[in-house]
């Protein structure tokens, strides 16, 4: 039996929409996560340095704490940091002025249940509660008491 012109028009539309839609799953599960896992952090530190905000948040806790990271090769380092446990604004991390010799003590100067005031990348404010969720840290750059 000999096809048609009409069944092959047909069988071509339907193998190009088969392959439409496997190019569409395609991009859903492989390029749209690996876009969000190697472009969305760079994104959202280039439009955490030029929006801030101020947040004032409740503070549960504060300890200090070191950041590792390490290669491939093994070579690594450590960097000193204060972690802000808070009950309205999630976890909050401070590293830059935080060295070994003060993280103690700026950690001791917090007093639970008092609010503070937190300069925060606006991004990283706004999808705080995801990014906790992720155990990615939310990083601030100062903080006083409100």
């Amino acid at each position: 039996m000999t096809d048609t012109g009409a069944e092959r028009v047909a069988r071509r539309r339907r193998v190009r929409r088969e392959r439409v839609a496997a190019s569409i799953v395609l991009a859903v599960v492989v390029l749209v996560p690996l876009l969000g896992f190697f472009v969305g952090p760079i994104t959202l530190k280039v439009y955490d340095a030029g929006h801030r905000v101020h947040a004032v948040c409740t503070v549960t806790s504060a300890h200090s704490s070191a950041e590792s990271s390490h290669s491939l090769k093994g070579i690594g380092s450590s960097t000193s940091q204060i972690v802000f446990e808070t009950s309205d604004c999630g976890t909050l991390v401070l590293q830059r002025g935080v060295t070994r010799d003060n993280e103690d003590d700026l950690a001791e100067t917090v007093v639970s249940g008092e609010r503070y005031e937190f300069d925060v990348g606006a991004g990283s404010f706004a999808v705080q509660s995801f990014l906790n969720t992720i155990r990615q840290a939310v990083y601030v750059k100062s903080f006083e008491p409100a």
